[in-house]
C-alpha cells in the first residue's frame, strides 16, 4: 500500500483564504473609517458641551456673588481667562479682544465655534 505524504496547501486552498480575507477587510475597513469620523464628531460635541457648561457655571457664580446672572463680556475678559483652563489637544483658541468674539476651532476639519459674549451661546461657523 502506497501512501501519499504531500505536505502543504494546494493553490485552490490558498486562493480561497485570500478571497475570504479580502471580503473581511472590505467589510471592516469602511466601518473603521466611520468609527473615526464618529469619534471626531463626539470629541467636538464634548468640548463644546464642556465650554457651554463652564459658561453656565460662570453665570451661576456671578448670580451668587453679585445677585445678577451674567456671562463673560468680550471687552472685559476672554473664554481662556474665565472658562478654559487650557486649550484641548487638537483645538485652537483665538482671543477676540474688544468687541471681536473669541473663537475656538477644531483643527482636524477647521470647524470654528464663536462666543459672542451674549447669553452664553456659542455659534458654529462653517
Amino acid at each position: 500500500m502506497k501512501t501519499n505524504n504531500n505536505q502543504g496547501f494546494t493553490l485552490i486552498e490558498l486562493i480561497m483564504v485570500i478571497v475570504i480575507l479580502g471580503i473581511l477587510s472590505a467589510v471592516a475597513v469602511p466601518k473603521f473609517f466611520d468609527m473615526t469620523t464618529q469619534a471626531h464628531t463626539k470629541n467636538k460635541a464634548a468640548v463644546i458641551g464642556n465650554i457651554k457648561s463652564g459658561l453656565q457655571l460662570y453665570a451661576a457664580d456671578r448670580l451668587v456673588v453679585t445677585g445678577s446672572r451674567s456671562f463673560p463680556a468680550l471687552n472685559v475678559t476672554s473664554l481662556l481667562d474665565t472658562i478654559l483652563d487650557e486649550v484641548p489637544d487638537g483645538w485652537s483658541y483665538i482671543a477676540g479682544g474688544g468687541t471681536d468674539p473669541d473663537t475656538v476651532a477644531y483643527d482636524d476639519d477647521g470647524t470654528k465655534y464663536i462666543y459672542d459674549g451674549t447669553g452664553g451661546s456659542i455659534t458654529v461657523v462653517p
